[in-house]
């Protein structure tokens, strides 16, 4: 009788030891990850409630598939139509810069996420709020693969950023192996325009890594700066091949409204940009996050023509909405269409 209950205690120890080492690795829920900052995250468990004070990451959980889990949003995220019918769960928490904290904590987020560029003003106040914010840019070519890793682990959807991952790669390996013979001498030299008037796109910014790739020479990559301000004077006397504006769009005015005003300047009829019909205009959506693919195509073909006559910025955005988020190959991107 004993040896009938010891052995049963051996029994149910057994089944025990095999039930804790079924369960316990899915009750060790901790996620750990690396922000855009370069710091290691930690969180007892995936984020299920999260907040976007930063648009591109916002789609980049919608790529993820977590559109749904997105429970408040910035102002300026609120009217981009095309991603909004992805977050239906979503209200406003208030301006991207002071997002509004009592709003935040009604909400009970797991996650609020924000530029590391751009921080917050009331950063430091919405941490002694005990809320998690979480620095992912989600909108540089070459920070963007890490952030969508860090963005995937956060909450629970590996695959699916390893999915947009492959997507990334696929158009950043064609157009690397079509332009990657030419020699240094023969790269065209551009001014690159941000929003603002003469304010350029220096080294690092966001559309300076995208022409790295696209093998053209940014010439105000050598002024020192991110944004550096410069002079109508300075662009004539650099004489670009290649003119190139970025725009955040407004309703009254279109691509090619503004690529017009841009040849239309004072001077601009001797550079050599304009008398080859060499100026484009690309939105911002194309340049920074994660459409970014489609405007690297965009600005590959306008550099280098020959070599990439068969490709098509429309096609890499006609897969991204079929693939990630659908609605988003609608709308005005770039001017002139090549």
């Amino acid at each position: 009788m004993i040896t009938m209950m010891k052995n049963s205690y051996i029994s149910y120890f057994a089944i025990f030891v095999i039930v804790c080492g079924l369960i316990l690795p899915f009750c060790s829920a901790d996620v750990s990850f690396t922000d855009t900052s370069g710091d290691t995250i930690t969180l007892p468990f995936a984020a299920k409630r999260i907040i976007c004070l930063n648009s591109d990451a916002a789609e980049a959980l919608v790529i993820l598939g977590a559109g749904n889990s997105i429970i408040g949003l910035t102002d300026s995220t609120m009217k981009d139509t095309a991603l909004m019918k992805h977050m239906p769960n979503a209200i406003s928490v208030g301006d991207w810069q002071t997002p509004g904290i009592e709003r935040i904590l009604a909400l009970k987020p797991d996650a609020v996420i924000s530029y590391s560029s751009s921080k917050p003003k009331n950063a430091e106040q919405l941490k002694n709020a005990g809320i998690n914010l979480i620095y992912l840019d989600c909108y540089k070519f070459n920070t963007l693969k890490q952030d969508i890793t860090s963005l995937g682990t956060l909450i629970g959807a590996d695959e699916k950023a390893e999915q947009y991952l492959t997507f990334m790669k696929k158009w950043e390996d064609e157009v690397t192996s079509r332009l990657k013979n030419i020699p240094e001498q023969d790269l065209p030299t551009a001014y690159i325009e941000g929003y603002s008037d003469y304010s350029a796109q220096g080294k690092d910014s966001g559309i300076d890594i995208l022409m790295g790739i696209a093998r053209g020479k940014n010439l105000a990559a050598s002024l020192g700066e991110q944004w550096p301000k410069v002079t109508p004077e300075w662009v004539m006397s650099e004489n670009p091949s290649v003119i190139i504006k970025t725009v955040s769009l407004k309703p009254d005015k279109t691509l090619e409204q503004v690529r017009e005003e841009m040849i239309a300047r004072t001077g601009f009829d001797s550079l050599d940009a304009v008398k080859e019909k060499q100026v484009f205009v690309l939105n911002g959506d194309l340049v920074y996050g994660p459409r970014s693919p489609a405007g690297l195509v965009y600005l590959a073909k306008a550099l280098h023509p020959d070599e990439c006559k068969d490709l098509n910025p429309k096609d890499v955005l006609q897969e991204y909405a079929d693939t990630f988020v659908s609605g988003t190959e609608m709308g005005e991107y770039y001017a002139p269409v090549l």
